[in-house]
């Protein structure tokens, strides 16, 4: 077998202090704006698939779904269940063995804020470390507040990544995880993206992400994210995570 350390990395990765990974399509096998469409007997998956390809401008696909849906409470309640019930191999282990190595995990996300958020905490990742789009039901205009925010347009992942960073968490250190080209325009505040292919492969990301996952599961994420510096550490204290991570992990463009 080859050698991990020469030949599953980028030459000059080291490995992360800190790991965002998308929601939707990533740690989740579905869409969950697409899933609340299918409650609702609504069809807006032909608009998510073509902002996530990078067609379509997200932001201009974003306020015209949840117009569509305008989810409830029990809609957001109901989604978060989804996200869990459709978690991917490997998510719930695989967060565990990164906070084992010392990795801060953050779920950066597109989704609804009342849907991810749960679902995120029962991975075991922090409540301050999870960033997705608010839709206060309290509001008189939850939409309009909605699609304000960063994540709900395109460029807002590596602004929500450089916030949830600050000056203490250089550049080199940063570890993105995801499948949509939202999740690419990420890179430049990047030490790696590793795209995510296992349930959607799209294209673009495919071609220009330095690190591609094909799945099934998320275990080669804790491979990327410990680099040649914490392999030993990886196997020691995650060794189902390392054994699945090997067999998944694809070598580097």
């Amino acid at each position: 077998m080859p050698s991990l350390a020469t030949d599953f990395f980028p030459s000059d990765w080291k490995g992360a202090d800190v790991v965002f990974l998308d929601c939707d399509s990533t740690l989740s096998s579905i869409e969950g704006i697409d899933e609340l469409a299918l409650r609702r007997e609504v069809d807006v998956a032909h608009l998510t698939a073509r902002a996530m390809a990078g067609e379509l401008p997200l932001d201009s696909v974003y306020g015209e779904r949840l117009r569509l849906i305008h989810p409830t409470d029990s809609d957001l309640n109901w989604l978060a269940e989804r996200y869990w019930e459709t978690r991917l191999p490997g998510a719930l282990e695989t967060v565990s063995a990164l906070q084992g190595m010392g990795i801060r995990v953050c779920v950066v996300s597109g989704g609804l804020l009342p849907a991810v958020q749960p679902f995120a905490e029962r991975l075991g990742v922090a409540f301050s470390d999870i960033y997705a789009v608010p839709y206060p039901l309290d509001s008189s205009d939850p939409i309009a507040e909605a699609c304000a925010h960063p994540l709900a347009k395109n460029g807002g992942k590596p602004i929500v990544v450089e916030e949830a960073c600050g000056e203490d968490m250089p550049k080199e250190c940063r570890m993105l995880v995801g499948d949509g080209v939202s999740d690419l325009e990420a890179s430049p505040v990047l030490g790696l993206f590793v795209g995510f292919g296992a349930i959607e492969a799209r294209s673009r990301v495919h071609a220009e992400a330095p690190a591609f996952l094909g799945g099934p599961g998320l275990w080669a994420v804790a491979l990327y994210a410990a680099g040649p510096s914490r392999l030993e550490t990886l196997r020691k204290t995650a060794p189902k995570v390392y054994e699945y991570a090997v067999s998944e992990a694809s070598p580097p463009r």
